[in-house]
Formats: structure tokens, C-alpha cells, sequence
């Protein structure tokens, strides 16, 4: 990313990035790594991607993406992967304010194993980017999930083409 792409980044996220309770997702393990990471990472996806595509409102996709994990593990049944999107919707909500775009781009992110379905544009580039990331880092450094979430991402990539 070119330095002004990276301060512009910034720029974007940087008020999420100061919210103790945001914060406290670098505690939490998600794909061998942080999800403060892992949120990081796609948010960063989805900014280049946004911008390769010239997306109007890649601002709002971007603090989206950032926010589309946004839960701790005790929020959330055990082992509850398919409900986790609504939790971190809810939470976006309420520590921050959220366009309704904003909401389905978290709600939806991780369609179609969950069953709200992404409305705009930034909620199908999220959706995508998070499994590019999530495959990109189970492969990194959770080894033994890569198959996993290549099938996933394969499920997701087939139900998406219907």
C-alpha cells in the first residue's frame, strides 16, 4: 500500500482503533492470530478493493469491514460461528454509529452460512474479503483448518455464483 493509501487507511479507522472495547480484540484468538489482526487485515482488503473499484462510499465499507468481527468469545454460544455477525452488528451499534449499510456489511459477512443476505455492493466485498483473509491465514498460521476454510471458502464461493 502506497503511504498515502496507508495514511488515508488510517484515517479511516483510526477513531474504531481508539475504542477500549474494540481494543480488547487483540486478546482473542481468531485463526491463529488476534482478531484485532484478522479485523485489521480485511478491513485493509476491503479498502484496496474498494479502491481498485473506484466504490463511492469505501469509507463506510471500510469502518464496516473493520467492525464485521467485533465480539468476544463469551458473547456468543459455544462454538457459534453462524450467529457471531449479528452479535458483532449489535455491538457496532453500540459503540459506534452505523448506517444501515454498514449493519447488513457486518451482518452478512458471512454469507450464505448465515441467513441474512448482503444488500449493497460493500457487503459482498467484505463477505469475500474476509474469506480471502481467513483462508490466507489459516494457511499461515493455523495449518491444520487450511483445508477447512478452503472448503468454506468453496461453499461460500459456490452459493454466491447461484
Amino acid at each position: 500500500m502506497t503511504i498515502n493509501k496507508e495514511i488515508e487507511f488510517n484515517n479511516i479507522i483510526n477513531d474504531i482503533l481508539k475504542n477500549e472495547k474494540f481494543i480488547e480484540l487483540k486478546y482473542e484468538i481468531h485463526h491463529g492470530i488476534s482478531r484485532l489482526d484478522h479485523s485489521l487485515n480485511v478491513a485493509r482488503l476491503t479498502y484496496l478493493t474498494c479502491k481498485k473499484l473506484n466504490v463511492k462510499n469505501y469509507e463506510d465499507i471500510t469502518r464496516a469491514a473493520l467492525l464485521h468481527d467485533f465480539f468476544k468469545k463469551e458473547e456468543i454460544e459455544k462454538n457459534s460461528f453462524i450467529n457471531h455477525p449479528l452479535k458483532a452488528a449489535e455491538n457496532s451499534k453500540k459503540n459506534f454509529e452505523v448506517s444501515k449499510m454498514q449493519e447488513n456489511i457486518i451482518a452478512a459477512h458471512m454469507f450464505p452460512v448465515t441467513k441474512v443476505f448482503p444488500k449493497y455492493v460493500g457487503s459482498w466485498i467484505v463477505s469475500i474479503s474476509d474469506k480471502v483473509v481467513a483462508v490466507k491465514e489459516c494457511a499461515k498460521y493455523k495449518v491444520p483448518l487450511t483445508i477447512g476454510a478452503a472448503f468454506l471458502f468453496c461453499m461460500n464461493m459456490f452459493f454466491i455464483q447461484r
